[in-house]
């Protein structure tokens, strides 16, 4: 017999004698047999859409499993499953119960002490709080782990620097961080209230404060602290004034004379440390950076983003990281467009009235993180969002008109700069249809501009807008209700219903669409604003031409591919993640 399989017979000896004690638990009767399979499959076998363990019915074993071992590798590669359950599993399957099952496993397994010190399975504990309830249908089941949280973090923090302990400490940050950074999306949510109730910063704070948050002289496990921290703050509920509250300026202060005592020690590392930490996280910005610059410290543009290249005499990029194939890519993407927009829109090339742009800055970051950080601290401006055009006063000479972007990481090693041409349509658009910078006209702008954007970058190739047409054909706005959608209608009606709109128009009413854009040009947005009136007649041939478009779209390639239900892009930062923790074997995370 090899190794693998002594481990595996090992496993399901100690999950077998662990189910002797599970007919006093309510919970599904235990399947000796689906237990055996986890316990014997190897990590590819589990992080497989594939998998047949990954059912309903093998979670519930699973749940009742865990709450009665006592036998650490039992308890590991449970919970492992569970790990691969979330990315690969039937999530949508699993009713509240079932979560509810896991969560009194949880406890349970908290409660029998094996947890203590074994900085493995307190990193598998933490990636299943994180990865399963960070919702408000969970958030009750969630409270009674908590403590638990807190117990390993305090344990870590004193354990011997080793990529074990590391990872255990790492994921336990993780789980404050991810934990917080759901439930400040809803602060009135019943998520939020459970964690602030538990004041989570308390122990965060400790744990930043205290020598343990500096870990074999590297400052990770404080700045991810910090983080975690920041989301906190975020957290807590705002002043109907807009002014700062207590709480908040509380956790300010706190987290501050923690950076201040360690400014002292170890100088412009601990601001970097705070900067990248809490300040940009808290979407502090470039003034209030300046205004603690005793703690808080702004990167030189140069250090920042080295690389400068010119496409042409009209549109130059700033980058961190692009190479000479993928700036000359970005740049041919770039003015191929141009001719598109002119054609559609017949602009004849000639600009609006006093308008100055002369040259578009594009600053392009190697990934969100980097826009978030630097785009705060260099370019003073919000981060955030999925990047943006300021098009500055372009009456003003010598005005630069910029755009902000930054590599799609998650595709690697496929390269795509995110929104690149989005993006640039709204530098023609301003340059060359909308009269004056933005936010002169008064209303009804958001259509033309995203869904303009959205028509001239893509065409009629935009699978993504097709699936929500389709899923939404019975409730879909009319063209009235999209001439006058705002950014807080969201991001379908903000983008995919847009471009719905432009398209018809285009294809069905073109001389009426470069009507509305010479209205604009010419600064008259009572013209602007009757035509668009006078377009929603058409509004039966829009929802015949809708319906036409949905009938037409066939996703059934897509939909049968697997879905891997990964961590949201945005809730994490790369200049956070130790390298010596990377994804990686036995520690796989999407």
């Amino acid at each position: 017999m090899n190794t693998s399989s002594k481990f595996a017979m090992t496993i399901i000896a100690g999950l077998l004698t662990s189910l002797s004690g599970c007919a006093s638990v309510e919970q599904q009767a235990a399947n000796p047999q689906a237990i055996s399979q986890i316990a014997a499959a190897s990590e590819t076998a589990l992080f497989n859409a594939q998998s047949s363990l990954l059912t309903r019915d093998t979670f519930l074993q699973a749940s009742s499993a865990l709450s009665t071992t006592q036998n650490v590798d039992t308890a590991n590669q449970l919970l492992y499953f569970f790990r691969a359950f979330s990315y690969y599993g039937p999530v949508d399957d699993l009713k509240a119960a079932d979560i509810s099952a896991l969560a009194l496993a949880l406890e349970e397994l908290s409660d029998s002490g094996i947890l203590n010190n074994h900085a493995r399975l307190q990193e598998q504990y933490a990636v299943t709080i994180y990865r399963y309830f960070a919702n408000n249908d969970a958030a009750s089941a969630l409270e009674p782990l908590l403590p638990q949280l807190e117990t390993q973090l305090q344990q870590l923090a004193t354990s011997t620097p080793n990529k074990t302990n590391d990872y255990g400490l790492l994921e336990t940050l993780k789980a404050y961080g991810f934990l917080l950074n759901k439930s400040r999306k809803d602060v009135d949510g019943e998520l939020n209230k459970i964690l602030l109730a538990a004041d989570l910063n308390t122990p965060l704070l400790e744990f930043a404060a205290s020598p343990a948050s500096i870990r074999a002289e590297s400052d990770w496990p404080r700045t991810n602290a910090y983080w975690a921290l920041a989301l906190y703050r975020l957290a807590l509920p705002s002043s109907e004034d807009g002014e700062e509250t207590e709480q908040e300026l509380a956790v300010d202060a706190a987290v501050a004379a923690i950076a201040k005592a360690d400014v002292a020690q170890r100088g412009d590392i601990a601001k970097d440390a705070y900067t990248a930490g809490f300040h940009v996280n808290v979407f502090g910005g470039q003034e209030l950076c300046e205004e603690n610059s005793e703690i808080c410290r702004i990167p030189e543009l140069k250090t920042a983003l080295p690389i400068e290249h010119h496409c042409s005499d009209s549109l130059f990029i700033l980058t961190q990281d692009l190479n000479e194939q993928e700036l000359a890519e970005s740049c041919t993407k770039l003015t191929s467009q141009e001719s598109d927009f002119h054609s559609v829109l017949e602009t004849e090339l000639k600009p609006t009235p006093n308008d100055f742009n002369t040259a578009l800055r594009v600053v392009a970051f190697k990934n969100w993180s980097q826009y978030h950080l630097n785009g705060q601290l260099i370019f003073d401006i919000n981060t955030d969002n999925g990047g943006m055009y300021i098009e500055g006063t372009p009456s003003k000479p010598g005005n630069q008109a910029t755009f902000f972007a930054y590599r799609q990481w998650w595709i690697e090693p496929e390269f795509r700069v995110w929104n690149l041409n989005h993006e640039y349509v709204h530098y023609l658009d301003g340059h060359f249809v909308k009269y004056a910078g933005f936010g002169h006209f008064p209303s009804k702008m958001v259509w033309w501009s995203e869904g303009l954007a959205e028509y001239v970058s893509k065409g009629n190739d935009n699978p993504s807008a097709l699936r929500v047409i389709k899923r939404d054909i019975e409730e879909a706005p009319t063209l009235e209700e999209i001439f006058a959608t705002e950014y807080k209608d969201g991001q379908d009606r903000t983008y995919k219903w847009s471009y719905m709109a432009i398209r018809f128009l285009v294809e069905n009413h073109h001389a009426d669409f470069v009507q509305l854009s010479k209205y604009l040009k010419t600064d008259y947005f009572e013209g602007y604003e009757q035509l668009m009136a006078s377009l929603t007649t058409h509004q039966p041939q829009f929802a015949d031409w809708l319906n036409t478009q949905v009938n037409a779209f066939n996703d059934s390639e897509e939909e049968a591919k697997p879905r891997l239900r990964k961590q949201g892009r945005y809730d994490y930062r790369d200049y956070l993640q130790p390298q010596h923790l990377a994804h990686g074997e036995n520690h796989l995370k999407f």
